[in-house]
């Protein structure tokens, strides 16, 4: 939340170093694994939070998100023990210092990356809560919006921005991380959030589908991707899945009881 653009490069740096597929001494699967985590955590990560403006209404997002949840009294669920301590007793200096003990450890082990994403993810929402003013380091916005001089002298405007992502990118990625684990309980964790983020996501809606269907709530997961095609009716998941959620949420015909004999007991007259 405080770090600057050229910090976040350089961890982006060091990031694609150990997430390489080709790290000497791991198996297919771990080289799969570390990709993955690469492509859906920290690429969209990075090309997020290294454009000014992108950071800057991302950052607001989770500001206004994390508002919203302080004004409604609504009680903070932490699994994470540092994330409680910096709850009960909040400072934006203890903050970075909890950081600074958990990010090291992020990537050490291809197990333990969600585990310290999760940490910190926490960590951070605390520090949204608990402080009442913030101001987000975004490097030099003067700079960023000033003309560029071609050769010739003449002035030419700045590229025209790109699309801004959704503020729920981070956790989209995290429960299609979870997902590919079958952790279904911690990817709807993840997908509640992103729905609060950004409720009108397509995307939300289907992974969520997704992950109800998998967890045998039928007619939950048919909602789900109701409403996905709803936002998006070329929603993929959505579509693939809705037919498949339709037909198990079809009450099942009642058996065909044995046809009963005349008489007491069975026994027929005679």
């Amino acid at each position: 939340m405080t770090t600057d653009a050229a910090q976040i490069r350089k961890k982006f740096l060091k990031l694609a170093k150990i997430l390489h597929p080709d790290v000497f001494g791991r198996t297919p699967e771990e080289k799969e694994t570390a990709t993955k985590y690469f492509s859906k955590m920290v690429s969209p990560a990075y090309q997020l939070l290294n454009h000014d403006r992108e950071r800057g209404e991302y950052l607001a997002t989770l500001r206004m998100f994390a508002q919203s949840k302080k004004q409604k009294e609504e009680a903070l669920t932490l699994s994470s023990e540092i994330a409680q301590k910096l709850y009960r007793i909040p400072h934006e200096i203890t903050y970075k210092q909890y950081v600074e003990q958990v990010a090291p450890k992020q990537y050490d082990s291809l197990e333990s990356i969600l585990e310290y994403t999760s940490t910190l993810s926490e960590l951070n929402l605390v520090y949204l809560i608990t402080q009442s003013s913030l101001s987000f380091t975004t490097g030099s916005s003067a700079a960023s919006a000033a003309p560029i001089a071609s050769a010739n002298g003449n002035t030419v405007s700045n590229p025209a921005p790109q699309p801004a992502q959704s503020p729920a990118l981070r956790n989209l990625n995290m429960a299609e991380l979870f997902i590919t684990k079958k952790q279904w309980t911690d990817a709807l964790k993840e997908l509640i959030n992103a729905e609060k983020l950004d409720p009108n996501n397509a995307k939300v809606y289907a992974l969520k589908g997704l992950v109800q269907m998998n967890q045998n709530a039928a007619a939950i997961a048919k909602a789900s991707f109701q409403k996905a095609l709803k936002l998006d009716p070329k929603e993929p998941t959505a579509l693939k899945y809705l037919s498949q959620v339709n037909t198990a949420a079809q009450p099942k015909a009642p058996e065909k009881q044995p046809e009963k004999k005349g008489g007491l007991f069975g026994w027929g007259k005679k």
